[in-house]
């Protein structure tokens, strides 16, 4: 299967492109300085070269608060790139896989939120990413999935959790968001899925995110009692804070945990724990506490 890849450099893309070599992916990844997914005379050229099977797009302008000043270049990347890969796949037959965000909801639920919910994103980089689904799904209805997923990490690039470990080197006192619950999600996890989404029928829309929920207070707690060596975090002390007091540009939602049985019954297996995800990022960083990943 020939596979065009945008977004190889990301976490998501990154984690794809390792397990894909052990596979029978055939994955092209144009590096994103050399090729703009905002560009279609471009991205029309290279399918062309590359006559793909599968388009699948990783690539998106994901810096939430910095999209509350740059409307118009979060909706090139995540909505006008997302009607060129959709273009690609109509001129050439092919499928196209595409990343969505938990950010496309409002957060005002209290139950997992299923893929028929309604969603009302709060902010510009929310509201973008939803206008590149509903482009998937108004041009290329029956030949696309689209995967929401929530709050990515990775061993490699910027994320939560390398935030932590980083800071817990260099602060005595950390202040974390106690009441925002999420659902973390290993990127090497998702990337299988992915993979495995790539094999079979387009599916539509659908929810993939590590099972469970957490704040990112308690998942920034969680990550200090899993580090192997105490003197990583010695002397630190964790703050639960109201988002109302870590002022943002850019609102987030209170509750994002997402639904993922229809992801569960389509692969016939349970979602990767978002402690479990952690515990497989810390191992790859070689800072995880000696016995963990045994007892996981």
């Amino acid at each position: 299967m020939k596979v065009l890849l945008f977004g190889g450099e990301g976490q998501l893309g990154g984690e794809i492109i390792r397990r894909a070599q052990e596979l029978s992916f055939e994955i092209v990844s144009p590096v994103s300085s050399e090729v703009s997914i905002t560009d279609r005379e471009q991205l029309l050229f290279l399918a062309e070269k590359i006559q793909p099977d599968l388009v699948l797009n990783c690539a998106a302008y994901t810096a939430v608060d910095d999209a509350e000043t740059h409307e118009s270049l979060a909706y090139d990347v995540n909505c006008q790139g997302v009607r060129n890969c959709v273009e690609i796949c109509k001129y050439h037959g092919a499928r196209l896989i595409h990343i969505s965000t938990d950010y496309v909801f409002s957060g005002y639920a209290r139950e997992p939120l299923r893929e028929d919910d309604s969603p009302i994103p709060l902010g510009v980089y929310g509201k973008s990413k939803l206008a590149g689904e509903e482009v998937v799904f108004s041009d290329l209805p029956n030949d696309a999935t689209v995967v929401r997923t929530s709050s990515l990490h990775a061993s490699r690039g910027q994320n939560f959790v390398n935030t932590m470990l980083r800071l817990f080197a260099e602060k005595s006192l950390i202040r974390v968001v106690s009441d925002q619950i999420m659902c973390p999600t290993w990127a090497g996890w998702l990337s299988e899925v992915i993979l495995d989404l790539s094999r079979i029928p387009p599916v539509g829309l659908v929810h993939a995110c590590g099972a469970g929920a957490v704040s990112w207070f308690d998942f920034a707690c969680e990550i200090r009692s899993l580090l192997r060596e105490e003197s990583l975090a010695e002397g630190l002390a964790l703050e639960p804070i109201s988002a109302a007091d870590y002022d943002r540009p850019a609102p987030r939602p209170e509750y994002s945990v997402l639904d993922c049985q229809k992801l569960v019954s389509i692969l016939g297996r349970p979602c990767m724990t978002w402690r479990e995800g952690l515990i497989r990022h810390l191992a790859e960083l070689a800072v995880l506490k000696e016995g963990v990943l045994k007892e996981s």
